[in-house]
């Protein structure tokens, strides 16, 4: 069992998206997946897969009502997963009871947790709960400043940080580049996915984009992150040249 979270120091840097559609193609390859909500105040994953309601989700897990057995559906694509409630009454939720849900998911090869973005104790919650991380980010700076917050947190749980996922790229030169990234956060770039308008397509009709466009290059390059996590060899992406803002960010590596 392989429990995964993929983390964000902020909101909406795709991270749900990656999740979901890495999911769907590890359970095409034949792969035992399920794929965690843990953003209880954003929740989303139902509404990327088509269904917007259910009628036991991880909150009535997380406030000891039901199991996580009776919180986990198949979707529309035969990707097992287990959404967040769409409400917004947070009353009554044991954000500990996550790590314990988790737990009990043992027979299951993948469990992709989709954590919350940013710093707060939802977010440590589902840190915790992870025995892999992998930080997602945008190439910008704020998105690079918050991802060094979130591999310190991540590193403060124990967690097993895997690498990061550059999404949104489009190759320009004012972009923050995968070198930069390299010497700043020391840990390795697992996959960089470009801006796909091929991701709105899909995010706009509800149909994940590894179903909607699979010869899409977003799905290109999660492929590329499901080979790699499954031990696969694969041809590497190319390098784009160093970019300016290794020395300015050195700074901030430094402070976590």
């Amino acid at each position: 069992m392989r429990v995964i979270g993929f983390a964000s120091g902020k909101g909406g840097v795709g991270k749900s998206t990656i999740a979901l559609n890495l999911g769907l193609i590890l359970a095409q390859a034949g792969h035992k997946v399920v794929v965690i909500d843990a953003d209880i105040h954003m929740a989303n994953l139902g509404v990327l897969l088509g269904v917007e309601t259910n009628p036991i989700t991880l909150h009535n897990v997380l406030k000891g009502e039901n199991s996580i057995h009776d919180a986990i559906y198949e979707g529309p694509y035969g990707l097992k997963y287990a959404p967040s409630s769409l409400s917004m009454d947070r009353s009554g939720l044991e954000l500990g009871k996550l790590a314990d849900a988790v737990k009990e998911l043992s027979d299951y090869e993948f469990i992709l947790i989709d954590c919350p973005p940013g710093i707060g104790e939802d977010a440590e919650a589902a840190l915790a709960a992870s025995q892999e991380i992998i930080i997602v980010l945008t190439p910008e700076p704020s998105s690079l400043a918050d991802a060094l917050k979130t591999k310190a947190i991540a590193e403060h749980e124990g967690a097993n940080i895997l690498g990061l996922v550059l999404n949104m790229t489009l190759g320009d030169k004012t972009e923050v580049q995968p070198s930069d990234l390299a010497t700043v956060m020391d840990i390795p770039i697992l996959a960089i996915l470009p801006e796909d308008i091929e991701v709105r397509r899909a995010s706009a009709t509800q149909k994940p984009v590894v179903i909607r466009s699979p010869a899409s290059k977003f799905v290109a390059g999660i492929n590329i992150l499901a080979a790699k996590l499954l031990g696969k060899k694969v041809v590497p992406q190319p390098k784009p040249r160093k970019g300016f803002l290794s020395s300015i960010f050195s700074f901030f590596s430094r402070l976590f």
